[in-house]
């Protein structure tokens, strides 16, 4: 194929010219039209001086004008937005003077800003909108343009941008005060067994019996709780205190924070870093064995009930290792449950390993139900001994009367203990279910955890004397609020601080590009917005000369407008509504025409015009 002369480059096609992407070929934005300058003057000497023009910041920064501004506010933006990141997301406070806000409120906030975000910066560093065009020069130039790769690149940022934010998110509830405080004792402390001669056992037993069912799953008192390590069939819970419990600090001990009806116009009641307990429970190996004869003890009714519980424990550690089985329904049947060797000697296979830890923790109740709708621990865990012969203490207490119990402690503890039979027989002989039985031996378990401070309040309710009294801790002493509880926000650290630090150092970078640009001797040339017209101003093209006055290259009408005070978009269309545009081929002298080598020319002729632009013509010297 010929080809043709250096002199006379090809521009047939603009996609051939890769100039703005590709810096092998890039043509430098002050390429300006040859202009035809007259010979230089005899009479001009060598010192004669030109003046220069004053360089003028305004004048550099009115031809980038609109990204300018969008860097502007880009930068502004980012600084707004990155203080409500961290204000919301990082130290995860979502009240800002006045204003709350809520989760629902924030996720949609977050999706609004984040994608605005991404596309002010999107329209600050790239102007131009033709990905695919972009994307085929980056192909032809074999990726080697690294500023067309990013300008390709932009919109996944904006997806980054506006998705970061919300990878692994989630609601929590939030406190937020709005109503009275009073000083209170609440929390839970480990049971002190010596206040047990002060409390009937009639008292007690029901106790055990009525949560033994359900304390783990009350949300009044107990919610679940995480622990590392506590996973398949391990359980955990965490035990605050709870509100009924809660009790203001008066000479008399005997008023719940509820009565004379401080928080009657309270959404929900905090209670301020208060002690808890933590329980884990976690499962005994399969070949743990009980001494049926040292660690084991059968509880059992007169022989007119015929019913008895075997309890086991142990001491591991600081932890219980405690089981527990009913006599079985057939030898209850022909009353002989009172013979432990016929049903109490073979292994248990209820069992369970209790673990209890002491925290501190505030907690927010609502105050329409009472239950609990979050805790926030304040505190690390510190693990508290647990010992065997204080809890075997306790259950004697409730089993077995003593010689000081009157017929209601004795119908109690028989009732309690035909209860917790009747219980385990109905979930492993009629309703078999392997967890029922074990989680009711926790609840029975984390029961003296929950009432301990209960058993403390009731010593001090007797009409004992002064020097029987037991003081209260002075760590149960803390604050109760009220207010309103909201679900706020949360998500990791980690991506709020990467949607700063990525917007910061966008900003940063194309700021210094901004800077560069400016500073530089001469502006960058205006653009109208018409990525054509800019590209006819800046390239170097082949002047035509003829003798029509209607036909002119398009070069030279694209130099005019250029050269107007108003060179827009808008005064572009406006000068070319009556004219018509036609690429007519053109040579360069006789020896091109007859070998058939022509130049496309862009020509502008008037609409009306009947004439046809599309034979070959001459381009002269």
């Amino acid at each position: 194929m010929e080809q043709y002369p250096e002199q006379y480059p090809d521009y047939s096609s603009f996609e051939d010219v890769s100039f703005d992407f590709d810096s092998d070929r890039k043509v430098p934005l002050d390429l300006r039209l040859p202009e035809t300058k007259p010979e230089p003057s005899p009479l001009v000497t060598i010192d004669e001086v030109q003046l220069v023009p004053k360089r003028s910041f305004w004048g550099h920064c009115r031809p980038i004008w609109l990204p300018l501004t969008a860097w502007l506010a880009s930068a502004l933006f980012t600084v707004l937005y990155s203080l409500f990141i961290h204000k919301v997301l990082i130290r995860r406070d979502p009240k800002i003077g006045v204003l709350v806000f809520e989760a629902s409120v924030t996720n949609l906030l977050l999706s609004i800003f984040s994608q605005l975000y991404a596309m002010v910066l999107c329209f600050m560093l790239s102007p131009a909108t033709d990905w695919f065009s972009v994307l085929k020069f980056i192909l032809d130039s074999r990726l080697r343009n690294t500023w067309g790769i990013f300008r390709l690149a932009l919109p996944f940022m904006g997806l980054g941008f506006g998705s970061v934010l919300k990878f692994q998110n989630s609601f929590q509830h939030h406190f937020i005060q709005d109503g009275p405080s009073v000083a209170v004792y609440a929390g839970t402390i480990p049971p002190d067994v010596s206040v047990l001669d002060n409390i009937p056992a009639s008292y007690m037993a029901g106790f055990f019996d009525t949560w033994a069912q359900q304390l783990m799953n009350y949300p009044r008192y107990s919610t679940a709780w995480s622990m590392e390590g506590c996973e398949g069939n391990c359980s955990a819970i965490f035990l605050p205190g709870g509100m009924e419990i809660a009790r203001k600090v008066v000479p008399l001990m005997n008023s719940t924070i509820l009565q004379g009806g401080t928080f009657n116009d309270v959404d929900s009641i905090s209670i301020m870093r208060a002690p808890g307990l933590a329980a884990r429970f976690d499962p005994l190996p399969a070949d743990f064995r009980f001494d049926i004869e040292k660690e084991c003890a059968v509880y059992l009714t007169p022989a007119g009930m015929s019913d008895g519980l075997q309890m086991c424990i142990r001491q591991v550690g600081d932890s219980l290792a405690a089981g527990w089985r009913a006599c079985p329904s057939f030898t209850q049947l022909y009353g002989e449950c009172p013979l432990p060797e016929r049903w109490a000697t073979a292994p248990l296979r209820t069992k369970t390993l209790m673990t209890v830890y002491r925290q501190n923790a505030t907690t927010t109740y609502d105050r329409s139900d009472l239950s609990i709708k979050h805790v926030t621990p304040t505190s690390e865990q510190v693990l508290q001994p647990m010992s065997a012969p204080e809890a075997l203490r306790i259950w004697r207490h409730i089993f077995i009367p003593t010689a000081e119990a009157d017929l209601i402690d004795r119908q109690s503890i028989n009732v309690t203990i035909h209860r917790l039979a009747w219980k385990y027989r109905t979930y492993t002989e009629f309703f078999p279910d392997h967890d029922v039985p074990v989680e009711q031996l926790r609840n029975f378990l984390a029961v003296p955890l929950q009432f301990g401070i209960t058993a403390l309040q009731y010593a001090n309710y007797t009409m004992a004397l002064p020097p029987e009294k037991r003081a209260f801790p002075p760590e149960l002493l803390t604050v109760a609020m009220g207010g309103r509880s909201i679900m706020k926000f949360v998500g990791p650290l980690w991506t709020a601080w990467v949607f700063i630090v990525s917007g910061v150092l966008v900003t940063v970078l194309s700021g210094c590009g901004f800077w560069y640009i400016l500073v530089q001797a001469h502006p960058v040339p205006r653009p109208s917005g018409i990525l054509e017209v800019d590209f006819a101003v800046k390239l170097e093209d082949v002047k035509a000369r003829n003798g029509e006055s209607s036909v002119g290259s398009f070069s030279e009408v694209a130099e005019e407008m250029h050269s107007r005070e108003d060179y827009s978009a808008w005064s572009i269309i406006k000068s070319l509504r009556d004219k018509r545009i036609t690429m007519t081929p053109q040579a360069s002298n006789d020896d091109a025409i007859a070998e058939g080598r022509y130049i496309p020319v862009l020509q502008v002729l008037p609409s009306g015009s009947g004439g046809s632009a599309s034979a070959p013509r001459e381009v002269g010297d």
